[in-house]
């Protein structure tokens, strides 16, 4: 899915992603940059003081993007 991004570096999650995880206004996300790759995370409710916790390993997370990648790549 792709976005464009504004002249003051802002983006905006389509509707059926916010949907999705639900991730209202006011809600948190966060930012993980993996050297040539962006990934954006909602910060759980219930997140602990200084941890990110996830309900999948974020290696499972990494992977799962990477092989939709090559499958969007491949249609093209």
């Amino acid at each position: 899915m792709s976005v464009k991004i504004s002249s003051k570096g802002q983006i905006v999650l389509p509707a059926e992603i916010r949907r999705k995880y639900k991730i209202e206004a006011g809600k948190s996300v966060e930012i993980l940059d993996f050297g040539g790759e962006i990934v954006i995370v909602p910060v759980p409710e219930t997140r602990g003081r200084g941890f990110l916790k996830f309900k999948r390993k974020l290696e499972d997370i990494i992977a799962e993007y990477k092989e939709r990648e090559k499958k969007m790549e491949m249609k093209k």
